[in-house]
């Protein structure tokens, strides 16, 4: 499968499009290659997946459970950073993402899409190499750390630049320099422009032109119409909307393609039942079908190696036995015929052929400490010269009675070998189907508040808290207007928890303060000291303030609270976690089909959430927790649809909402 560079440029542009104004905020492995993900203040996340073939908008859980080193340097390197830009490099099969860091370090990422892929960290001040993920020496340009880095040779002029001037031009110049004036139409023009060569075959099929044409035989006329075909093709391609794949069966010998329209030649390979196309919303969906079974395809074989390698000893050993039984009934069935021979024919001496014959299927041997003698070699001690004729008949009845008994005894023994490689490839296939099904695809947009901590309150308004020191500032500084409420511990270390007031300034009522002045509490110190209960208190947003009084230093993450502060007494530490799969505002939708996970006050999760569980500070690891809790929740879940979505839910997702430190559920009466 080849990625041309027309279609690298309208996934770059896809991609640049979607993520502009977004920042970096994680990095993960994948089969080939990188997934980052982009994070915005107000804006749902994105995740872009760079493979060795294609950067494309994924909405799939395309990444490996554990990162590679140059995926770790990458993260130490540029997460975080703000996207200046993402670009097709040239007519390159090559992106290029550009972003600058806090302290304004300007940073280039190329991602090369040909010879198996690559990944390139560039200074963007100069372009020197910083990282590489294959290192790499070629004769134009050396792709190590330390060296500049250089684009490779031009492929040819680019599709979108083709125009009857340009191809004219071209051709005349080719025509002058051809050392080999037979060269065809199609091999000069796939030479000369920079496309896969699938979008070659289609642009001489629209030019109904015979592609092994010599290229001398190409006239004005002839050329005039590729340029109309290539114009054509370019504006469909650029118009589509939907993405296809072409699957080859298996004894086509051919490879599968993906493409954002169908070529000629497909419906051509798929009218000589030679291959299945199948149709995809967007390209993007098609490439993220690629990958999915890439990552398949190399977990299953991980999950079940061992085992297989063990069925294929048994296979050979089978393969073994069977050869060995085939010879044994052959050697009989030959030495009952030479027995019935001798006794036939009376003869009175034994002749060199029978002897040949005999040493061939290994019935008799020379031994080395008699060198002019035969002996047999199931049993040493008889030697040839001691048998007549007749009585060396009776010896081969004998042989091919042993030969027969061997047989039955290495059957069963096949039969064992047999039972035992059907029980591991069972067991492998096992494997792998536990595997496959383990692996969640299927990914839900995640909000911009999910970053944060979050719920809904009991009255329907959505409620953000800062995670760290670094999301409390964002919290205040981006989300926090001089009407909205303000909660907090009366503790070192909480969380901001900021309650929105749409309109003028409202005092939470005393149910709903005591509602979030339990998240308040419940996600500070006080959860991973155990405390039973805390003080919290409400301000309003034009109280916090950014700065201290002259003389008083703040820490990063703390702000100054000016005027009265509106305690919250003896507040319990305790919190639910549920699944739902609905919310109530119109920029909270969930997709059909999906569920999310939330964490906060009993009351607004018993609320809004279809399972839920009470939980308190214990001393129950989180891993241990939430295999525990998503088990609970699932069985919980009365709807199918729920049920299952709830299934697929990650250990990680419930552990990201849950506060720090250890747990114990709550067993409700």
């Amino acid at each position: 499968m080849e990625i041309s560079a027309i279609e690298i440029n309208l996934l770059t542009k896809k991609v640049a499009t979607t993520i502009s104004g977004y920042f970096l905020s994680g990095i993960y492995s994948i089969e080939g290659g990188v997934l980052l993900r982009f994070d915005h203040s107000t804006k749902p996340e994105k995740l872009v997946a760079v493979s060795s073939f294609a950067p494309w908008i994924t909405t799939k859980n395309l990444s490996l459970p554990q990162a590679s080193k140059f995926a770790s340097r990458l993260r130490d390197s540029i997460e975080r950073s703000k996207v200046v830009a993402a670009e097709q490099v040239g007519n390159e099969r090559i992106s290029k993402f550009s972003f600058e860091g806090k302290k304004n370090e300007k940073r280039n990422l190329y991602a090369e899409f040909f010879s198996h892929g690559n990944l390139i960290l560039t200074d963007a001040s100069d372009d020197t190499i910083l990282d590489v993920s294959n290192p790499k020496t070629f004769r134009h340009r050396n792709l190590v750390a330390g060296e500049k880095y250089v684009l490779p040779p031009s492929r040819g002029i680019p599709l979108q630049g083709i125009d009857k001037n340009s191809l004219e031009s071209i051709f005349r110049e080719s025509i002058n320099l051809s050392e080999n004036p037979s060269i065809s139409a199609i091999k000069w023009f796939g030479r000369s422009v920079g496309t896969s060569r699938k979008f070659v075959e289609e642009i001489f099929d629209r030019a109904r032109i015979d592609p092994n044409m010599p290229l001398r035989s190409l006239n004005q006329e002839l050329i005039s119409k590729l340029t109309d075909a290539c114009s054509e093709l370019r504006v469909e391609l650029e118009k589509s909307d939907a993405g296809y794949i072409l699957i080859p069966v298996e004894s086509s010998g051919l490879d599968p393609d993906v493409c954002p329209i169908v070529p000629r030649s497909w419906i051509e390979l798929s009218n000589k039942k030679l291959a299945q196309i199948q149709s995809y919303p967007s390209l993007s969906d098609v490439l993220d079908e690629v990958q999915i079974e890439a990552l398949v395809l190399s977990k299953r074989r991980q999950v079940s190696a061992l085992t297989r390698a063990k069925a294929e000893e048994l296979a050979s050993a089978i393969a073994k036995q069977l050869a060995q039984i085939e010879w044994n009934q052959k050697t009989s069935n030959e030495l009952r015929m030479l027995a019935g021979s001798l006794i036939r024919e009376s003869s009175e001496t034994i002749g060199k052929d029978l002897i040949d014959k005999l040493r061939e299927y290994e019935i008799l041997e020379v031994p080395k400490e008699y060198p002019n003698q035969f002996r047999f070699a199931s049993e040493p001690r008889a030697f040839l010269k001691s048998y007549v004729p007749t009585s060396l008949a009776s010896r081969l009845f004998d042989e091919a009675k042993r030969l027969e008994a061997n047989n039955r005894r290495l059957e069963q023994v096949m039969q064992d070998l047999e039972e035992q490689k059907k029980a591991l490839t069972e067991q492998g296939e096992s494997q792998e189907n536990r595997a496959t099904r383990s692996i969640v695809a299927d990914r839900r947009e995640r909000q911009w508040f999910e970053r944060y901590r979050w719920f809904v309150s009991s009255d329907d308004r959505l409620v953000v808290g800062g995670r760290d020191a670094t999301s409390n500032s964002i919290v205040i500084n981006k989300y926090t207007r001089a009407n909205d409420v303000v909660f907090h511990a009366d503790l070192q270390g909480s969380p901001f928890f900021i309650l929105g007031n749409s309109g003028e300034r409202q005092a939470p009522s005393d149910e709903l303060a005591l509602e979030i002045a339990e998240a308040a509490v419940s996600f500070s110190r006080a959860w991973k000291d155990e405390l039973g209960s805390a003080d919290a208190f409400w301000v309003y947003g034009d109280q916090v303030k950014k700065s201290a009084p002259s003389g008083e230093y703040l820490p990063r993450g703390s702000f100054f609270i000016e005027g009265k502060k509106n305690f919250v007494r003896h507040v319990r530490v305790g919190l639910s976690v549920g699944v739902t799969s609905s919310l109530p505002k119109e920029d909270m939708e969930i997709e059909d089909g999906q569920v999310i996970v939330t964490c906060g006050p009993h009351k607004s999760i018993e609320k809004h959430c279809v399972a839920r569980l009470r939980f308190s500070p214990g001393k129950e690891k989180s891993s241990d927790f939430a295999r525990k809790a998503k088990q609970k929740l699932v069985g919980a879940v009365k709807d199918e649809d729920i049920k299952e979505a709830t299934k697929k839910l990650s250990i990680d997702e419930i552990i990201r909402v849950l506060p720090a430190g250890g747990y114990k559920l709550v067993v409700e009466k």
